[in-house]
Order: structure tokens, then C-alpha cells, then sequence
């Protein structure tokens, strides 16, 4: 029957258990004897005790004969050397035998000394031997005393005996248990030895041998762990140096700093940037190659409470003073407890947006100086002309000179869409907020749209509104929205349709319908409506989209305004473009009062 480790341990522990149960059983008697001596002790000075009460009558008579009764009573007690009963100055009168060839003997100076003054018991020990003194009072006067010698000879001799007999049973056991323990050392720390070894070649960088199973007990199965983990840490090691590939081929630059802003890794991306070795990087402070961001003392004082922030834009500072503009995101890592946190920082150089941005504010420029004036003034002298300032241009040259006119005002509507989208990504857009009635707002978006209508055979049905319903906004930047929203309705209706205006109020805002029966949108291009310059491939949709900015624009507008457009849609049967806006607090309250 094979034991396992448990079992031997077991029987280690058994073997000192029970070396120690031998020394603790030879303290346990040893304690026991001394108990037993102080009980002894104990009953000789109660035995004096009683010896002095039965003889105080007698000892105030004077009564020898009674006394030497008592005493030698006394003597025929169990370890009881001898007894004597003294007068009041300290001579014997009786030990007990008739013979009595102590009295008239004086008892030692100390023990009349000590009776003379206190009732306590005089104890004196003198090797094996206690002599225990108690003087006799009578109505508080000293009329002698009892004094008694007690042998504990015996009881010292057995204790010695037993004492000797338990330290040889207590050396025995102890050299078997050393001897168990020497054995069982040896048996489990041999397979542990070659599980050091290993641990130490892996330590050294070296490969890990593989572990030889001997025992099915725990040392067995801890070999076999050690097999399993030293394969798991080669895929790991694998794994880290794949890992390791692709932060090093990674375009982003990875940093990794301590808690205080040490840096403590880099990867390719952020030497290459810094002109700069990782040698020289690890151990600067992630001060010197980050710039503060505006309105923080450093780069990490940026972190939000839960340790992150994510687009943050600052330079990356290189060795040559140049400066480059990232794009920042940094989390905290988490670590195991007892080791300090540390924290990873994500900066993706962001020089070329920046210069496709600075190329797109220039476009918008060349666009407003370049596009803009010059085409106000053809569109001006096509007015005119369209006016008849040039005189009659027939027929031939009106239809020419009226779509000259129609494309004129398109491109205008083409550079202003553009413009307003630009200054709304950059947050430059005015507003100009004033409380009024939403009604005359709608009213005049339908007129100001209502020609455009009639080029396409369309007309407006408001079959529902909202008497007296106000709303805070700017005027001509909602009504840009509703015109948008209106003219796009028109344009994907046919000859002859009619578009629904709605005007209700709705979970606390006011919403404006704008309802058309046309081809409705289709599935794979509704999440795109809201996205500047999109257009659908579809045929219905192909010759009737506009610029692609119009609805853009008005979602950009709303938002600003506090509100939100929303469109419900079905192919074959129509759309309906939903416009909110919040009702003004104070005429809400009213209303709903």
C-alpha cells in the first residue's frame, strides 16, 4: 500500500507529538508532585493548627499529662517526626513519652521571638524536614505554644524516581521522532530538489527539463503541475514576444509610466517621433516629452477620478525641439495589491489632420472670396437680364438666361450650405435666441417654400396646429431648418402630391410634421441622412437629391437649439420628418395649468 505525502506527514507529526506528549506528561507529574508537596505542607500546618486549639485549656491548667495525651496523639500522625508542647517562656513541657527528656528545654530564640508577637505559623524547612511553630493565646495573652516537625523525605524520592524514569522515556521517543523526520525530510524533499533545480534553470533563462511523475502522491501531481506550467509559460513567452511585434510595428506611440510620471516602456512609434533611444526615454518624466495640456500643471493632473481621459490633443516634445501634435488617451492599469499602479498613455500623432483641416479652412476661404462674390455679381447680371435690361432675348435666349438664373441660385445655395455647415463643425455659428409664437415661424416657412412648390406642382396642407405655443429660438436660423425640411419634401414628391404640416406638442416640446408621399428612404441609406454631402444610389433618388447638406445642416441647428429631427419612412408610401422643439418653460407651465 503505497502512502502519500499526507500520510507521511502524518506520521511525522505523530512521532513529535508524541515525544512532546512524554516531556509534557513528565511536566504534568511534576507539577502534579509539587502540588502534592504543597497539600502536604499544607496538612502539617493545619495539623499544628488543630494540635494548638485542642491544647490551649489544657496548657492553661497546666495540665501535663493531658497535654503529652495530645502530643502523643499527634505523633502518631502519617510523617510526623515529633511534637512538643512550650510554656510561655519557651521551655518544654511535654514531647509526648513519659520519659519527656526535653523538658524544661528551651525551644530556638527565633521561635520564642516570633510567638511572642504574631499568631501567624513560624514555617522553617531544613532539607527533607518542615518545623512549624504556632503560639497559644488565652483572652489575648501568650500562655506557650505548639511546635511540630513534618518529614517529606518520601514524597521527594518519588518524585525523583519518576522524574528520571519520564526524561528516558521523553529521550527515547525524542530520538525516534528525530530519526522519522530525518527519513521523511529525505523522502519529500528529493522530488522537491529537482523542482528547485528546474525552477532555478528557468530563473537562469534556460530551457525547464521536463519532470519525471514517480509517485501518484502530492509531490507526483506537483511535478506534473510544474510540467503543465513551464508548457503554459512557453506559449506564454510565444505570446508576450507576438505581443511585443505588434506594439513595437503598432503606428500609435505606447508609453507606460509609474504613478509619479516615470516612464518606464516605449515602443518604436514614440522613439522614432522623439528622435530619441527608449535608453534615453525610460526613467524621464513623462513631463518632458509630453507638453502640459492648456489649464493642467502636467499631463497625468488631466486625468479624470476613475484615472483616464481620452482625447486629449497636446505636443509631443522631440530631443530637437520640435513639436508635434497628438491626439492623447490615457487609462490606468491594473495592478495586484501591494504594487503601485502605473499608467498607459496612447498618442497618435495628429499633424496630418491638422494640415488636411488647415487645407479645408482654405478651401472654405478660396470658396467664400473666390466662389461667393463673384457669383453674386453673375447672378445679379443674370437678373437683369432676366429683367429685360438687355432688351427682348426671344425665346430661345430666356429659356437660357431662366436656367442660367435656376443654376446661379443653386451654386449660391451650394456655397452657403457649405459655409454654414463649416462654421457649425467649428462651433463659429451666432445664435440670436428670442422668445416668440412658433405658429408665424411655420407660416413663414411655408410662403418662403411655397414657390419652389409650384415649380414642382406641390402644395402645403397645415391641417394642425398649436395657437399661442412660443418657443425660445433664433428665428431665422429655425426657420432655415423648417424651409430645409419643407423644400426636401417637395422634392421627392410628385406633381400633384400634397405635404403635410403638423404643428402638436409632445412630451414637453412641439413638434413640427412635415409629412410627403413620396418613394420613401431606403433601408441601407437611413443611417447616412444626417451625414454631410450623402446622396443614394437608388433611381428614384439618384436625380433628386440635392447637395447632401441641407439635412445636415438642420440637425447640426436643432441640437443647438435644444431640440432634435427625427424622420419615420416606408418605402413605396412616404416620410415624415419629425422637427422638435422645447416649449418655453414659463407658457408650458400655463398650459399645462
Amino acid at each position: 500500500m503505497r502512502i502519500g505525502l499526507r500520510g507521511r506527514f502524518i506520521a511525522f507529526v505523530s512521532a513529535i507529538v508524541i515525544a512532546f506528549g512524554v516531556v509534557l506528561t513528565a511536566l504534568a507529574v511534576r507539577v502534579q508532585n509539587d502540588l502534592l508537596r504543597h497539600e502536604l505542607d499544607e496538612r502539617g500546618k493545619l495539623l499544628i493548627a488543630v494540635v494548638a486549639t485542642h491544647v490551649t485549656d489544657s496548657l492553661a491548667l497546666l495540665d501535663v499529662r493531658q497535654l503529652r495525651q495530645l502530643i502523643n496523639e499527634t505523633r502518631e500522625q502519617e510523617n510526623v517526626l515529633d511534637a512538643v508542647v512550650f510554656d510561655e517562656d519557651g521551655r518544654v513541657l511535654t514531647d509526648g513519652t513519659i520519659k519527656n527528656p526535653l523538658r524544661h528545654l528551651l525551644i530556638d530564640d527565633a521561635a520564642r521571638q516570633h510567638v511572642a508577637v504574631s499568631d501567624a505559623l513560624l514555617v522553617e524547612f531544613s532539607g527533607d524536614v518542615m518545623t512549624v511553630t504556632k503560639g497559644v493565646r488565652l483572652g489575648g495573652r501568650l500562655i506557650g505554644g505548639v511546635r511540630l516537625r513534618y518529614s517529606r523525605a518520601g514524597l521527594a524520592k518519588d518524585q525523583a524516581v519518576l522524574a528520571r524514569k519520564t526524561a528516558l522515556v521523553g529521550i527515547v521517543f525524542g530520538v525516534l521522532g528525530v530519526l522519522a523526520a530525518a527519513l521523511l525530510t529525505e523522502a519529500v524533499t528529493r522530488p522537491l530538489k529537482e523542482v528547485i533545480d528546474a525552477t532555478r534553470a528557468i530563473s537562469e533563462g534556460k530551457q525547464a527539463p521536463h519532470l519525471q511523475v514517480r509517485t501518484a502522491d502530492e509531490v507526483g501531481e506537483l511535478a506534473a503541475a510544474f510540467n503543465e506550467m513551464t508548457r503554459r509559460l512557453r506559449e506564454t513567452t510565444v505570446s508576450r514576444d507576438y505581443v511585443d511585434r505588434v506594439l513595437e510595428t503598432m503606428g500609435e506611440c505606447l508609453v507606460v509610466t509609474r504613478r509619479n510620471g516615470t516612464i518606464t516602456l516605449v515602443n518604436n512609434a514614440v522613439c522614432g517621433l522623439a528622435g530619441a533611444s527608449e535608453e534615453e526615454l525610460v526613467g524621464r518624466h513623462c513631463g518632458e516629452l509630453f507638453r502640459a495640456p492648456k489649464g493642467y500643471a502636467s499631463l497625468l493632473h488631466a486625468l479624470n477620478p476613475e484615472g483616464s481621459v481620452h482625447g486629449l490633443e497636446t505636443e509631443l516634445l522631440s530631443s530637437t525641439g520640435e513639436e508635434f501634435p497628438v491626439m492623447v488617451s490615457i487609462a490606468e492599469m491594473d495592478e495586484s495589491p501591494g504594487r503601485s499602479g502605473r499608467y498607459v498613455i496612447v498618442a497618435a500623432d495628429i499633424s496630418e489632420r491638422l494640415r488636411t483641416e488647415r487645407q479645408k479652412e482654405e478651401f472654405i476661404t478660396m470658396i467664400h472670396h473666390e466662389v461667393r462674390t463673384p457669383l453674386t455679381a453673375v447672378r445679379g447680371a443674370i437678373g437683369l437680364l432676366d429683367g429685360g435690361v438687355a432688351g427682348d432675348l426671344g425665346e430661345r435666349g430666356r429659356e437660357l438666361v431662366a436656367n442660367a438664373l435656376r443654376n446661379s441660385k443653386r451654386m449660391e445655395r451650394l456655397v452657403n450650405d457649405i459655409l454654414v455647415s463649416r462654421k457649425l463643425d467649428f462651433g463659429h455659428m451666432t445664435f440670436h435666441l428670442e422668445e416668440m409664437e412658433l405658429m408665424p415661424l411655420v407660416d413663414q416657412a411655408i410662403e418662403a417654400t411655397a414657390s419652389y412648390g409650384d415649380q414642382h406642382e406641390v402644395r402645403f396642407d397645415l391641417d394642425e396646429t398649436a395657437p399661442g405655443a412660443r418657443i425660445e429660438v433664433d428665428p431665422d436660423r429655425f426657420i432655415q431648418v423648417l424651409t430645409n425640411v419643407l423644400s426636401n419634401a417637395v422634392r421627392f414628391s410628385s406633381a400633384g402630391d400634397v405635404v403635410k404640416v403638423r404643428v402638436n406638442r409632445h412630451d414637453g416640446y412641439l413638434r413640427v410634421a412635415v409629412a410627403d408621399r413620396g418613394p420613401g428612404i431606403p433601408e441601407k441609406f437611413r443611417d447616412q441622412v444626417f451625414e454631410p454631402f450623402a446622396r443614394a444610389d437608388e433611381a428614384d433618388w439618384r436625380n433628386k437629391s440635392g447637395t447632401g447638406l441641407g439635412m445636415s445642416i438642420s440637425k447640426a441647428i436643432i441640437e443647438e437649439l435644444g431640440g432634435a429631427i427625427s424622420f419615420d419612412t416606408e418605402v413605396g408610401g412616404g416620410t415624415t420628418f419629425r422637427v422638435d422643439i422645447p416649449e418655453s418653460d414659463k407658457l408650458r407651465e400655463s398650459h399645462v395649468d
